[in-house]
């Protein structure tokens, strides 16, 4: 057959036919191929399996109002095994919980199964412990008040604390009933620094104690305290008196006198009970003329610890003495008379001394 003759035949359209159904064929395998592989890879990442462990809180399914229920862990590990998506999901919104069930069970000791609830079904899990062992007693709650306890010794010598301000007088301590019975007292300890001077303001975490001291195990409420310790130095306001100390240059009088009235002392309780007054003593030795001294009032009483003021001016006022109407000078007296003299102005400086301290008073 000639070439010619052959693009012309039949065969020769059918074998065009062939090769075009052929091409056509892996034409579309191809396109169907590349539509299917993200699918594909979509499939494998939702289908692709995890695992993650959590650490979520134990509930208990309890009559709590009858019963106070010890021994049980606060938190139990689970791990969640299935699609990453599920577990991310589950892992994020923590919608489901692991219950210990009580409800059938009395006082005593118990081991008891965890299960869960809302967890999905298409998630495998597993729990530790899966077991816990707990103890069941008979409830009880009381009312107690709150003692504050704090170290008298830590105290600034002289300084004193008033009664201690609470933020609650009561607590409410609920436990066992066994253990509820060994409550002694609950204590706020309240801790002082070494020579504290000043109100001290602090938060407390309260305690159960027994009648040895020892810590009992219960729940109260409040758990803390906000403790408010006054602390001050005693104080005590008095009269202040001037007393002459000395007889003074012979032939004068002397007269003492001030504008303070009253003074406030700080210091030991017992110091202060026996002081009904301040005698504040004025020594004329050698004072010739009216003059004012200065006087420190702790010179006074050393045992206090301050004063308020913490000084005293006196007035001194000097007067030659006057005997049978006439003014005695101690430059004219002669020496057979100078001890009449003398007896004379001591008498008149003391009777000037005692009419002034009464002015004081």
């Amino acid at each position: 057959m000639k070439l010619s003759k052959f693009w012309e035949s039949a065969w020769f359209y059918r074998l065009l036919a062939l090769l075009l159904a052929v091409g056509l064929f892996a034409y579309v395998h191809a396109e169907d191929l590349n539509n299917l592989t993200p699918s594909t890879s979509r499939h494998n990442a939702i289908s692709a399996t995890t695992k993650r462990t959590l650490n979520v809180t134990l509930q208990l399914n309890a009559d709590t109002d009858k019963y106070f229920i010890t021994g049980f862990p606060k938190k139990v590990a689970i791990t969640l095994e299935g699609s990453n998506s599920l577990v991310t999901m589950t892992a994020n919104t923590l919608n489901f919980q692991v219950i210990a069930n009580l409800r059938k069970l009395g006082p005593g000791k118990h081991t008891v199964a965890l299960t869960t609830s809302g967890l999905n079904k298409d998630l495998t899990y597993t729990l530790k412990p899966k077991t816990i062992q707990v103890t069941i007693r008979d409830r009880k709650t009381k009312t107690m008040p709150i003692q504050v306890k704090y170290n008298q010794d830590s105290l600034a010598p002289g300084y004193t604390a008033d009664t201690p301000q609470l933020s609650a007088e009561t607590v409410s301590v609920t436990g066992s009933k066994g253990e509820i019975d060994r409550v002694a007292q609950i204590v706020a300890n309240l801790p002082l620094n070494r020579n504290t001077k000043s109100t001290v303001s602090q938060t407390v975490l309260l305690q159960a104690l027994d009648k040895s001291g020892n810590t009992v195990n219960v729940v109260m409420t409040p758990e803390t305290v906000q403790v408010k310790l006054p602390i001050a130095l005693p104080s005590k306001k008095v009269p202040l008196a001037l007393s002459q100390e000395g007889k003074g240059t012979s032939g004068l009088a002397y007269t003492l006198s001030t504008t303070t009235k009253s003074v406030t002392l700080y210091g030991p309780k017992e110091i202060l009970a026996k002081l009904d007054k301040l005698v504040v003593p004025v020594a004329v030795a050698d004072i010739g003329q009216t003059t004012t001294k200065t006087i420190a009032l702790l010179d006074v009483e050393p045992k206090l610890i301050a004063t308020a003021p913490t000084t005293v001016k006196v007035k001194v006022t000097v007067a030659p003495t006057v005997s049978s109407g006439e003014v005695t000078s101690p430059a004219s007296s002669s020496s057979s008379s100078s001890s009449s003299s003398d007896a004379t102005a001591s008498s008149s400086a003391s009777s000037s001394t005692t009419s002034s301290s009464e002015d004081a008073d």
